[in-house]
């Protein structure tokens, strides 16, 4: 199970904060968005193109890590979420997301291979904010996530 920060292991504690809530490096933080993708290198991509627009890319590989940083302090601005996971449905995580009073309005961009009308439909009523295909456009991407005010701290 892959559940990293930037592509590295996860660190316990957090980040050492100055007393205008900025990392003790006096940078502004990133703001996090989770990949939520069980293919390695289409992850790799998706985290990569993350870091040039500015953000920090928190990254899972299984539903059970999306579960952990899908609730991880500092909260995910965003999440791009795979809805085939292996034999699992990455929607779980967004109806879970849906009761949970902090975690309600997290705009959820569902990333799928398959553009068929019951998957649009079925994305649409787990209550994903946008839904994209793949291969991804990134300039739509980026489209998506500034109608979803979705911003790099940049």
């Amino acid at each position: 199970m892959v559940v990293s920060l930037n592509g590295r292991p996860a660190r316990r504690g957090g980040l050492a904060r100055s007393k205008d809530n900025l990392p003790a490096s006096g940078n502004k933080m990133k703001h996090r968005i989770l990949v939520v993708e069980d293919d390695p290198s289409f992850r790799k991509l998706l985290a990569d193109w993350l870091e040039t627009e500015g953000f920090e890319a928190a990254l899972a590989d299984t539903l059970e890590a999306a579960f952990i940083l899908i609730a991880a302090e500092p909260l995910p601005e965003a999440v791009l979420l795979d809805i085939h996971l292996g034999s699992k449905n990455g929607l779980t995580l967004v109806h879970w997301a849906r009761r949970q009073r902090h975690l309600a309005h997290m705009p959820i961009v569902a990333v799928t291979g398959d553009a068929s009308f019951k998957d649009a439909k079925s994305v649409q009523d787990a209550g994903c904010n946008a839904c994209i295909t793949k291969p991804v456009d990134f300039n739509a991407l980026r489209g998506i996530l500034a109608t979803l005010r979705v911003h790099s701290a940049g």
